[in-house]
């Protein structure tokens, strides 16, 4: 398989700690999507990362698609849990985390605009739903460490986007068990090797 990426993606991030907690082995092409470089638009019109090329050749992009297309045809170890009750909760999770990933996206985009462009009431608003984010997180989720499921790791990667992109967020405050777990999830090595 190759997995087209930009190390700064966190989508793109997601789907490599997939693959590497599935141990599968994947090409990693580094691109910068925005170039729009023939070879992605080739497999992806959209130039969007994460693209995968699947070992028959067949282009999937976005994340959220690559996940479950790698949980089908690549059943172990699972991804998601098995049990109804625990899907639901951690599809839950996995929504709100995909969520926050894209509130920091756009905050950091409306910041590149030229200080006279930018909406200060946009950011505040962008900020104000990270924050309930935060906190929902740090009263409901079930901050396993004997699992990194989808759910996991999607939390973990938007935690650790907000490190990068808004290191000034003061997210640990008031979300102590959070920040714990995210500790935790950011010794693990899929993290690590996947980190920017």
């Amino acid at each position: 398989m190759k997995l087209y990426l930009s190390p700064t993606s966190p989508f793109a991030r997601k789907v490599k700690i997939a693959l590497l907690e599935k141990r599968l082995p994947f090409e990693e092409i580094r691109v910068d999507p925005w170039a729009t470089p023939p070879e992605l638009a080739a497999a992806n019109p959209l130039s969007q990362v994460p693209t995968l090329i699947t070992d028959a050749g067949e282009p999937l992009g976005n994340s959220d698609t690559i996940l479950a297309w790698l949980e089908h045809a690549f059943p172990r170890p699972v991804l998601l849990p098995t049990t109804q009750s625990q899907l639901t909760r951690a599809l839950r999770s996995t929504a709100l985390a995909q969520g926050m990933i894209e509130m920091t996206v756009h905050i950091v985009l409306e910041q590149r605009r030229p200080q006279a462009q930018q909406s200060e009431a946009l950011i505040e608003r962008r900020k104000a739903s990270l924050q309930r984010g935060v906190a929902v997180l740090e009263r409901d989720f079930a901050a396993s460490r004997a699992h990194f499921h989808l759910d996991a790791i999607g939390i973990a990667v938007a935690l650790a986007y907000l490190d990068f992109r808004l290191a000034e967020y003061p997210w640990r405050e008031d979300a102590t068990r959070l920040a714990e777990w995210q500790a935790w999830a950011a010794s693990r090595a899929s993290m690590q090797t996947s980190a920017p």
